[in-house]
């Protein structure tokens, strides 16, 4: 069997032996005959085989069939081989995606004293060469066994590490390790410099900027930290893309830059370095949960990273549907559970309490409301996604499973067709600047991550792209272009966003201290050229602006605030506190610059500057909408009815109740009541 990524009809696409097969499955750390077999009768043809010995973030062994890696060169595959029994029985010509976890088991750790357990401090293993050796010699063996005794269905791997299996560098905080001294004086060429201490990698909070001069050391440091996270993934899946000979699909979960939005998070974890994963020969999928920050009910799911660029480099994304169902919390008391074992029990329990989730859909029509809206954004966005059964007993419910049997199908209709983006809104994001951030001042929470919100409720689609691929994307396309973190660009990105971007009657929006920090020095008059407008710093600074009859921006004021001198631009909103202009807009002949002060516009600011660039809305008033060239989608659940203004008129079908209907002048009324996600399927 050989599986590779192929882009057909503008998706990247799955295919097995030149098949495409819907990129659909489903995962559960406790499968069996009964959850694989249901979701197997539903249509469902991709099976998550999990093999690991290791205890996850809850307590409970990642899986319930038993460790395989017991010491060097100690293979034992047998409970491997009850695992593809058990999928075989379940789910007879069904294909499998081998989870082999990589994280250090306690035996090295025994064998090899002093070092850190990989799933709390990555980083500070990382550097360990007999580590990496021994885990990728483990690699090929495993590989080696399930390719001869498996290998006709199994169609990829995913190489999963670091805490709560997402190479997560989660407990060190950047602290500093012998073995991780080591492999920072060999990066930096240099025997005798020490790790940052925590006073320097510490800073105020208020404090956006580290001193690009006096902090250099700090700067420097993070940029290792993040490249030693990326090497180490990068050198596994080569290994696993070698001992594969190429023929079969290899993935991870990375580049959350979009999600890992408190304090400190992005860069102690070490994701930073997420363009390297996201053009690297050596992996073909990417996958995440579905952001944590916008999944209840009411809200209108999001993605944890930067979806579009991964297009550009030939990988396809699974976006996980993980939220607690109605019956995750009295699922113990279910009789079809067969793994109803007290570990598995406090593991639910700690997962309900300790971990804070919020997210459950706690009744069977918010939890197929739930669905439809996550099959929606996936089939707008253009990846896979499987349901999560975490414990096992999540979906054991008749009207579930129909529900799973109907999104199979219709995601069968939908996938058949070509599907384009329809955005005429491109957002990039950056992660060079953000080396040169202070991590504790949370400037990324707010205009990164929280910025999806607002985003998702311009009522237009956006194409969200890493600046790296800045000269990679269509420009034609796009009507509005929008900068969250240009806080630092080199020459060559400077030259391309005034010779090309600010062209053909575009809009191009700067937000924050654009342009403003270099690895010499901070400066407004960078700053003024790029937005061709007048910018300073506040004496005293603010925290909101006012616009367009809303108010927006962070939830502490941050140093340094830039502000617009009055007569420098067309005054669109000013500071709350101070009335300093803090949103203008340049117009040219051939193009417009925009430039907010502070970040986390409002949906209605974000509205407002899309009507001003000509972007074809779809929906007022802050819906949900889910739209590409083939399908358009809304989820509200705050009204009886939803209108949406097409680009053409026509007779369009709903894609969930098969409904029929024609447009007035562009307009369908959708009944939002009946179900508060509904899509037309365009084409």
């Amino acid at each position: 069997m050989e599986t590779k990524i192929v882009k057909i009809g503008g998706v990247n696409q799955i295919c097995v032996d030149g098949k495409v097969i819907d990129a659909l499955a489903l995962k559960s750390f406790r499968p069996t005959v009964n959850n694989v077999g249901d979701f197997y009768k539903a249509g469902v043809r991709i099976f998550h085989c999990f093999v690991s010995g290791l205890r996850s973030a809850i307590q409970m062994p990642y899986s319930a069939f038993g460790e395989v890696w017991f010491g060097p060169g100690d293979y034992r595959f047998e409970n491997f081989d009850r695992q593809m029994e058990m999928f075989h029985q379940a789910a007879p010509d069904a294909y499998i995606f081998v989870n082999l976890h990589l994280d250090v088991r306690q035996w090295w750790l025994d064998q090899n004293p002093g070092n850190a357990d990989s799933f709390t401090h990555l980083s500070q293993i990382a550097g360990n060469e007999k580590w990496r050796e021994d885990t990728k010699a483990y690699i090929r063996a495993f590989i080696d066994y399930a390719e001869a005794k498996y290998g006709d269905r199994i169609i990829g791997y995913w190489l999963l590490g670091g805490h709560t299996t997402e190479w997560f560098s989660y407990a060190d905080k950047e602290e500093s390790h012998p073995v991780k001294l080591a492999a920072f004086r060999k990066y930096m060429n240099d025997p005798n410099i020490e790790i940052p201490t925590q006073e320097q990698l510490t800073k105020p909070n208020t404090q956006v900027f580290l001193d690009p001069v006096k902090d250099k050391l700090v700067i420097d440091y993070r940029k290792f930290h993040a490249k030693l996270v990326s090497d180490l993934v990068l050198d596994y899946c080569k290994t696993a893309k070698q001992a594969l000979d190429y023929k079969k699909i290899v993935g991870v979960f990375f580049g959350y830059i979009m999600e890992l939005d408190w304090k400190a998070m992005l860069w102690n974890y070490g994701h930073l370095n997420l363009d390297e994963v996201n053009e690297s020969p050596y992996v073909d999928l990417i996958a995440t949960p579905t952001s944590y920050r916008f999944r209840l009910y009411d809200d209108g799911s999001a993605y944890m990273i930067l979806a579009d660029s991964l297009g550009l480099h030939n990988k396809a994304y699974f976006a996980s549907f993980d939220n607690l169902t109605f019956l995750t919390p009295t699922m113990q008391n279910n009789p079809r559970r067969l793994c109803n074992d007290p570990e598995t029990n406090v593991a639910l329990y700690a997962l309900q309490n300790n971990l804070n989730r919020k997210d459950l859909l706690n009744t069977r029509e918010k939890t197929i409301h739930g669905m439809r809206r996550e099959m929606m954004s996936r089939l707008a966005k253009r990846c896979g996604t499987w349901w999560f059964d975490m414990l096992e007993g999540w979906y054991y419910d008749d009207g579930l499973m129909e529900e799973i049997s109907h999104l199979v199908q219709k995601s069968a209709a939908i996938t058949a067709k070509p599907r384009e983006s329809a955005a005429e809104i491109c957002v990039f994001v950056s992660t060079e600047p953000l080396y040169y951030v202070n991590k504790s001042c949370g400037i990324n929470a707010e205009s990164i991550g929280i910025q999806r919100g607002p985003l998702s409720r311009i009522g237009a689609p956006y194409d969200l792209f890493s600046i790296s691929d800045l000269e990679r994307v269509d420009m034609g396309k796009y009507k509005m272009v929008m900068f969250l973190d240009a806080y630092t660009l080199n020459a060559q990105q400077r030259n391309y966003i005034n010779q090309t971007v600010k062209a053909d009657g575009r809009s191009v929006v700067f937000v924050g201290p654009a342009d403003y920090i270099d690895e010499t020095s901070v400066s407004c008059e960078r700053m003024s050229a790029l937005c061709e407008m007048q910018i300073g710093i506040l004496p005293k600074d603010e925290a909101s602006i006012r616009a367009f009859n809303s108010t927006y921006g962070y939830g502490e004021a941050k140093n340094p605030t830039p502000y617009v001198l009055e007569g420098e631009g067309r005054v669109l909103g000013r500071f709350a506190d101070s009335r300093k202009c803090a949103l203008a807009v340049q117009e040219r002949e051939n193009y417009k610059v925009f430039y907010s002060a502070l970040g986390n516009l409002s949906h209605e600011t974000l509205r407002a500057i899309a009507k001003m660039s000509g972007v074809h809305i779809y929906v007022e008033e802050g819906v949900f909408t889910y739209i590409n060239d083939t399908v358009a989608g809304v989820y509200n659940t705050g009204a009886a009815t939803t209108e949406i203004t097409l680009k053409e008129d026509g007779v369009y079908t709903e894609l969930f109740s098969g409904k029929v209907y024609k447009t007035e002048n562009k307009k369908i009324t959708l009944p939002t009541d009946e179900c508060p996600a509904q899509m037309l399927v365009l084409k």
